[in-house]
C-alpha cells in the first residue's frame, strides 16, 4: 500500500493531477480508497492542500509559479479602431446641406439663372456627399 501512497504522490505533486476519478484509474484502486490514501496523507502531513466538497478534486496548497517569463502586453487599440471618421461625416453632413440649398436655391429661383445656379449647387453638394460617404466606406475592417 506505501507503493500506491507514494505513487499517488507523485501524480499529484510532480504531473498535476487533481482529479480523483484519474488517480483511481491510474492507481487501479477505487474513487473510496483513493479518498481515503488522501486523507491519510494530509493527516500525515506529506500532503498539503484540501480536498472538494464532493470529494471529486484534490487542490494542492503549493502551487508553483511558472518559471516562463511574463510577457507583457501591449495595451495600444487595433489599427482598425483608431480610424477618426470624423472628417469624413463633416464632410458628408455639408454635401448634403450644400444639397439641400440647392434644392431650395432650384425650387424658388425666379429665373433660369437661378434655377441653373441651385441645380450646380445640388450636383456639387451630391459630388462632396459622395466624397464624404466613400471616405467613410474606406474605414478599415479587421482581418
Amino acid at each position: 500500500m506505501s507503493e500506491k501512497r507514494d505513487e499517488l504522490l507523485h501524480l499529484v505533486m510532480d504531473e498535476n493531477v487533481s482529479a480523483v476519478e484519474i488517480l483511481a484509474d491510474r492507481l487501479e484502486l477505487t474513487s473510496d480508497e483513493v479518498v481515503q490514501i488522501i486523507k491519510e496523507l494530509l493527516a500525515s502531513g506529506e500532503l498539503k492542500g484540501t480536498l472538494a466538497e464532493d470529494e471529486s478534486r484534490f487542490f494542492k496548497s503549493d502551487v508553483k509559479l511558472s518559471s516562463a517569463p511574463a510577457i507583457e502586453r501591449d495595451n495600444s487599440l487595433p489599427s482598425f479602431l483608431s480610424f477618426n471618421s470624423k472628417p469624413a461625416m463633416t464632410l458628408a453632413v455639408v454635401g448634403f446641406l450644400v444639397i439641400a440649398g440647392g434644392i431650395v436655391i432650384y425650387v424658388y429661383g425666379r429665373n433660369t439663372l437661378e434655377q441653373n445656379v441651385g441645380a450646380i449647387l445640388f450636383l456639387l453638394g451630391l459630388i462632396v456627399a459622395f466624397i464624404g460617404l466613400y471616405w467613410i466606406a474606406k474605414h478599415p475592417t479587421p482581418p
